[in-house]
């Protein structure tokens, strides 16, 4: 091949769906034939660098999806102004390494710890994406509530060993803490089987049981399917007959139908996680970069596990009383129905009802 082909090359070079653009310098593609609905499901960062505005499609901004991303949607950022934030409610997050730094939810981190070879590991993608669409600043369900954050050894260092140590800890915890201090809600975007993870599964099992006996609101991804709930999404956040099932349908049906074969189902609830912007800290410049962000258009289970955590956070602030049973119970009696006949969880409704038991 000869040497000046290789710019012409690169322009033609057509952008896949879902493909990973974080920190790639596309600033010599043509990119304006490109579908925005395929550049909607990429996976992009801060750091990515985008060609002219007459290469790319009209009416894709990279800087304004970005921004857009943040919005949790359903009506949350107004529950928020009414001053529903999850204030005085503690949560914990069991998840992959975190950059404690990041802007976007360092105020709100109550207490950290790693465990394991976690203590080892760079700092990963999943544990600021976790954190932000929890209690992140602008991206967060619960902006307000008080991050209890354990770091798990991640990839071939997974360990049901280390959950299980993380869990007893927050329950431990639990039993010598005033009431005020006590982690009401573990948020764990994780599930079994997993081929991946090493040591006792049937302990995990049992300590997630002995959390949930003693009064926390844990959820992690059996728990999310058993509760009939599901992933989707909107580049609309707001408009709830533009939400559909999760773009992961697309590239996962044979992976997750193996796991759980309910996953998919028309009568679930979707519980937001698609289009999302959260923190990014991954291959960070430098200790001080904590200002950069990613958008995900595909995303998964993970980011709607963290998403129903803050639901839990905001019905709590409202109505202290209530179990995690009620909850489910009020998020499954006030849903949304859009005109595809998909179910989505109704954030607002969902806040009403529970204040009024709290006043009767």
């Amino acid at each position: 091949m000869k040497e000046g082909n290789t710019g012409n090359l690169e322009k033609i070079t057509p952008i896949e769906r879902f493909e990973d653009l974080r920190m790639k310098d596309l600033s010599n593609r043509d990119l304006k034939n490109i579908p925005i609905d395929t550049l909607m499901t990429t996976i992009f960062d801060s750091q990515t660098k985008w060609p002219k505005e007459e290469n790319l499609p009209k009416g894709f901004n990279s800087e304004i999806v970005l921004e857009n991303g943040k919005n949790p949607g359903l009506g949350l950022r107004e529950l928020h102004n009414q001053g529903i934030t999850g204030k005085g409610i503690n949560v914990a997050i069991i998840d992959q390494k975190l950059d404690t730094n990041h802007r976007e939810y360092a105020s709100n981190i109550a207490s950290y710890e790693e465990f394991g070879k976690s203590t080892k590991e760079g700092i990963s993608m999943h544990g600021p994406a976790v954190s932000s669409l929890l209690v992140g600043k602008n991206c967060g369900v619960a902006p307000e509530a008080k991050l209890h954050y354990y770091a798990n050894p991640s990839a071939n260092n997974s360990s049901w060993d280390c959950a299980s140590e993380s869990l007893n800890k927050i329950i431990n915890f639990n039993n010598t803490a005033e009431e005020k201090d006590k982690i009401k809600i573990v948020s764990y975007s994780n599930g079994h089987p997993n081929p991946v993870f090493k040591g006792d599964l049937e302990n995990w099992k049992k300590t997630i049981k002995k959390a949930k006996d003693s009064g926390i609101i844990f959820t992690d991804a059996n728990t999310f399917f058993d509760l009939n709930f599901t992933g989707g999404g909107s580049t609309n956040k707001e408009d709830i007959d533009q939400y559909y099932l999760w773009l992961a349908i697309d590239n996962k049906l044979a992976f997750y139908a193996k796991m759980n074969s309910s996953w998919n189902k028309k009568d679930n609830i979707i519980i937001p996680s698609d289009y999302r912007t959260f923190a990014s800290s991954w291959k960070k410049d430098t200790s001080n970069d904590t200002d950069k962000y990613m958008f995900n258009g595909k995303g998964g289970i993970s980011w709607s596990i963290p998403y129903l955590s803050g639901i839990f956070a905001l019905m709590l602030q409202v109505n202290k009383n209530l179990k995690m049973d009620e909850m489910v119970k009020i998020i499954k009696d006030t849903v949304s129905i859009n005109k595809n006949g998909l179910k989505i969880i109704n954030p607002t409704a969902t806040m009403e009802v529970a204040k009024n038991l709290n006043e009767k």
